[in-house]
């Protein structure tokens, strides 16, 4: 049963082999597994100060060297300074070869602090789930 208090963490239990959901300080995490060992989170709510922190903990025990990942953010309605800093990051474990990841953004809620904050050049942003998903799934 899920909590009506938006600020309550909701760990959703997942079948065996498949990356739990998330329901956290507005944010919602709902991951499943693609071909290719690919996570695919889709991320909705906002991510702020206090969601972002969860964003970069689930990243961390979802995606391993072996496994990509691609993050839907289709869903976010509001990406904070604390949400750009969990990408950046993501961003810079790619550069190091520890991760292969992929975002998809259409919506400007998103793009436009991609774009703004020059981060939008350092990322592989996808419009869509399939290419994305694709393009990961080729690079391992």
């Amino acid at each position: 049963m899920r909590s009506s208090d938006p600020n309550t963490l909701t760990s959703q239990s997942a079948p065996a082999g498949q990356p739990r959901s998330l329901d956290s300080h507005g944010m919602r995490i709902d991951a499943e597994l693609r071909s290719g060992d690919v996570v695919l989170a889709h991320v909705s709510g906002e991510v702020d100060l206090l969601s972002a922190p969860e964003l970069r903990q689930w990243v961390e025990q979802h995606v391993t060297g072996s496994s990509g990942l691609v993050l839907d953010l289709d869903g976010i309605g509001f990406l904070g300074s604390a949400g750009l800093s969990v990408l950046a990051e993501l961003s810079e474990q790619a550069a190091n070869d520890k991760l292969t990841w992929a975002i998809v953004a259409t919506k400007r809620v998103v793009l436009r602090p991609l774009e703004a904050t020059g981060l939008m050049s350092q990322m592989p942003v996808y419009e869509n789930v399939d290419d994305a998903v694709k393009a990961v799934a080729g690079a391992e």
